[in-house]
């Protein structure tokens, strides 16, 4: 890895050091110059994508595109955004195109991401028949599951097992029984007869992997909507597939991962006419007597 910087181009305005004091410092003749020996990189890009005349060459970041940044959109567009996003599960049969599918990792792809390990992958399931056969699994398992919670010493067991989360859990209760039957049926509650269904995984090890994921999430809901697309998270999809040995093979989930957060997206049947504006919460604050 080698970081250069032209000092011919240079404006000395110091901006690479102020992002990255460990790979830049001033140099003898007023103008930034690179560490010797270098630090530790992230390849975060910070120092490129902030140089305002391009001066600075980085090995590790060879490859990547540093665009002008684009006209952002005001407060008041990000919310119109933010508010009209609903979890949409009702879709046409109208499968999405490669391209469709390709722009919506190509969003996730910006998120946050814990060190910039680029760490995130994403199973993209379009066939029918894999997708039928998660819904009808899961369906069974949600029943079975059902069934259990049904008997007080099974729900006893579960809750010496689970604890809390069986408690975080209960509100969902009601839900399992019918969700389980009509998907059975072919009333499909599990994916809602989706076209795509998008598996967020990261290693079961990584300390970051849950959060990068959730992040990468959020954006393909997001671009979704932009796109005129309906998506929503699918809580039901993610465990049973986790701890499913012959469901970890229908998808292809490496040995070593964990799927975080999984997505179902298509094309939505009908609009919705409102969106819905959501009460901002009140910061819990720390106050300092001086």
């Amino acid at each position: 890895m080698k970081i250069s910087i032209d000092r011919e181009k240079c404006t000395a305005c110091g901006r690479c050091v102020e992002v990255c004091a460990v790979n830049f410092a001033e140099g003898a003749d007023g103008k930034p110059a690179v560490s010797d020996p270098p630090g530790p990189c992230v390849l975060c890009g910070h120092c490129m994508a902030v140089c305002p005349v391009d001066a600075i060459t980085h090995t590790g970041l060879a490859g990547l595109r540093f665009d002008l940044c684009a006209k952002k959109p005001s407060y008041g567009e990000l919310m119109a955004l933010l508010t009209s996003r609903r979890s949409r599960r009702e879709f046409t049969k109208k499968p999405l195109t490669e391209a469709e599918i390709e722009a919506l990792l190509s969003a996730a792809a910006q998120a946050p991401n814990g060190l910039n390990k680029r760490n995130v992958r994403y199973t993209v399931v379009t066939d029918p028949k894999i997708l039928k056969e998660l819904s009808l699994a899961i369906g069974k398992q949600t029943g079975w599951l059902a069934d259990k919670l049904d008997s007080p010493v099974w729900r006893g067991l579960f809750k010496l097992l689970w604890g809390r989360q069986i408690k975080e859990f209960e509100p969902l209760l009601p839900l399992l029984k019918p969700m389980a039957s009509e998907t059975l049926k072919g009333n499909d509650m599990v994916l809602y007869k989706a076209p795509c269904a998008i598996l967020i995984h990261t290693s079961k090890h990584d300390p970051c992997g849950a959060e990068d994921a959730v992040y990468c999430g959020a954006n393909i809901l997001l671009a979704a909507e932009a796109m005129g697309l309906g998506a929503c998270v699918i809580g039901f999809l993610t465990e049973p597939i986790n701890s499913d040995r012959g469901l970890r093979k229908l998808v292809g989930l490496p040995r070593d991962h964990k799927i975080r957060t999984s997505i179902i997206v298509g094309r939505p049947r009908f609009a919705y006419t409102h969106g819905v504006l959501r009460p901002a919460p009140k910061p819990e604050r720390i106050r300092v007597q001086t």
